[in-house]
């Protein structure tokens, strides 16, 4: 009995060692740098965004109005050679409310979050970040109005200004002097995950988070 103990007890330590190697913080060691390289193109652009020295695990990146990444070349710089690298993306959606305007964006309530897709690899460390579709861009979970009106007055409240929920939420869907407030949906994170493959498994070294605004 005692021997089948240490044999499981070894194996257990075998594997736990194995998994400290394998899911130990590996963005130190494995990059010094990743940058997203400006972009024109036909219905999006950006202007270029640059990370230099250890890239950390996540990392939030908010850009200015006008920018998309979509269809813009990720690139790595990996401080060893040879490795197998691959980029997924994910799009999250939140609700906004519009007044022509001014607007208020609710990215802390509910969210439509999109499966991960790959992106298109140009070499070994470029990556096409691909564009979303029109259904992942307005996808957004089923809500009723009480829900909207308390997601509006814990957002507000969140932001130190209550008194604003008031000013929002009677103007939903009806107009007065200041006009119309309609919900709309928006994506308010692009999630670019960066693994590489360890022992036949793949490992997320990390995930750049950018944050585009949702209005104007």
């Amino acid at each position: 009995m005692k021997k089948l103990r240490d044999v499981v007890s070894m194996r257990c330590a075998l594997a736990l060692l194995f998994l400290l190697v394998l899911c130990a913080p590996l963005q130190a060691q494995v990059l010094s740098g990743i940058r997203v390289l400006p972009h024109v193109g036909t219905e999006y652009s950006f202007t270029g965004w640059t990370h230099e020295g250890e890239v950390p695990a996540s990392l939030d990146v908010p850009l200015d109005l006008g920018d998309e990444v979509y269809g813009a070349t990720l690139q790595l710089q990996p401080t060893v050679a040879g490795e197998r690298w691959r980029v997924r993306v994910q799009y999250e959606t939140s609700l906004g409310l519009s007044a022509e305007g001014p607007h208020l964006d609710l990215t802390d309530w509910k969210h439509c979050r999109s499966d991960w897709q790959t992106a298109r690899a140009l070499d070994a460390v470029s990556f096409v970040l691909p564009t979303p579709s029109p259904q992942q861009q307005d996808c957004f979970p089923d809500y009723t109005r009480a829900e909207l009106d308390a997601a509006v007055r814990a957002h507000t409240a969140a932001q130190g200004d209550a008194a604003q929920a008031d000013m929002w939420i009677p103007r939903i869907g009806h107009g007065d002097a200041l006009g119309t407030v309609s919900p709309f949906v928006a994506i308010s994170a692009v999630r670019v995950r960066v693994e590489v493959l360890r022992r036949g498994a793949w490992v997320v070294v990390s995930t750049v988070t950018f944050l585009p605004p949702m209005g104007c």
